[in-house]
């Protein structure tokens, strides 16, 4: 069956005469952009998926420490429970790290943002494979 005057044989007849070389170099092509795409949709997966626990733990984590010590710093307290209540940690230096609840609110929103990044590149590379 003929196609705008181009018939199925005529297209195939022509795909065999490129030479071998050409041949090959396409299928190497193809197969290196593959393989190029696949190792960037793991990676972004990867880190999506870390990123995704992680935001969560540091979001609620920063704002609980938040609302605890700026809520029991405003509280009027028997003079011994509020020597326990002012013992409440404003900051931690955590192997090495200096952690605050804003620092880790902050955290938990820029892994909310990595996660968006990288669901929007495997979209793009899902529709350029």
């Amino acid at each position: 069956m003929a196609m705008s005057g181009v018939s199925r044989r005529s297209v195939l007849d022509d795909r065999a005469d490129r030479p071998l070389t050409a041949r090959l170099e396409a299928i190497l092509g193809r197969t290196l952009r593959i393989l190029v795409c696949g190792v960037a949709t793991f990676a972004l997966t990867f880190i999506e998926q870390v990123a995704e626990i992680l935001a969560p733990l540091f979001l609620i984590a920063g704002i609980a420490w938040w609302v605890l010590v700026n809520l029991t710093a405003n509280l009027h307290l028997d003079p011994m429970l509020q020597s326990v209540v002012t013992q409440l940690p404003h900051s931690l230096s955590l192997g090495g790290h200096y952690l605050t609840p804003e620092g880790l609110i902050r955290n938990g929103v820029l892994l909310v943002a990595v996660v968006a990044a990288c669901r929007t590149l495997n979209g793009i590379i899902a529709k350029e494979t």
